[in-house]
């Protein structure tokens, strides 16, 4: 395993106020990465959206999401009620009447968000998804940070092939001339050569060929 790490970012297009599902686009993302397990660090760069994990399989929880959104931070362009009573209009209003609500919404929940990857895929429960939350009336094209980082499934190169099968092939050599000199060892003590009757065996033979070449 080798640690990796990769860095993009991905263009949402939203259709005004509302959530826009995001699973599968950060997913397919995923499936082109070689990183196996690790976290993912998403960052929404915008301040008038924000991103969001959720319920996702039944569409009334984000109605009711939006609708306590709605009653919270007004996009009226006016603020909460001050002390004489009255809602008085936001000073940030040169985009228009529901941009200072945007950012309010965005302050109130969340632009970042730290995610766990498993097998290539978003460890997520089973009723989880992640949203980008749109606060502008209109659409826009949206950016997502995504940064990955985790254990990249490393592929065999021919030269390290060819080292493995080498390192093998040394241990292989040295435990055969271990045994070989444990025979040997073996050959040196009086008995050995009464046990086979007097006749000169493979290793007798090969002692003395070992003998021949040293004295040459």
């Amino acid at each position: 395993m080798a640690l990796a790490q990769t860095l993009t970012q991905l263009e949402i297009q939203t259709k005004g106020k509302g959530f826009t599902r995001l699973n599968e686009r950060i997913e397919t993302w995923l499936g082109t990465k070689e990183i196996e397990q690790g976290v993912l660090h998403l960052t929404c760069l915008h301040t008038s959206c924000s991103i969001t994990i959720n319920e996702n399989a039944d569409p009334r929880v984000l109605s009711d999401l939006a609708a306590w959104m709605e009653a919270v931070v007004p996009q009226d362009g006016r603020g909460p009620v001050d002390a004489q009573g009255q809602r008085r209009r936001y000073l940030h209003d040169d985009e228009g009447d529901d941009d200072m609500p945007a950012h309010i919404r965005t302050a109130l929940t969340s632009q970042t968000m730290t995610l766990s990857v498993q097998n290539g895929r978003l460890l997520l429960g089973t009723w989880q998804a992640v949203y980008l939350w749109e606060h502008r009336q209109l659409g826009s094209t949206r950016r997502i940070a995504c940064h990955l980082i985790g254990d990249q499934q490393a592929t065999p190169t021919r030269e390290t092939t060819t080292t493995q099968i080498a390192s093998n092939q040394t241990l292989l050599n040295l435990r055969n001339a271990t045994r070989l000199n444990q025979q040997i060892q073996d050959r040196i003590h009086p008995e050995a050569w009464a046990e086979d009757g007097g006749n000169a065996t493979d290793v007798d033979l090969l002692i003395d060929r070992l003998h021949d070449i040293s004295d040459s």
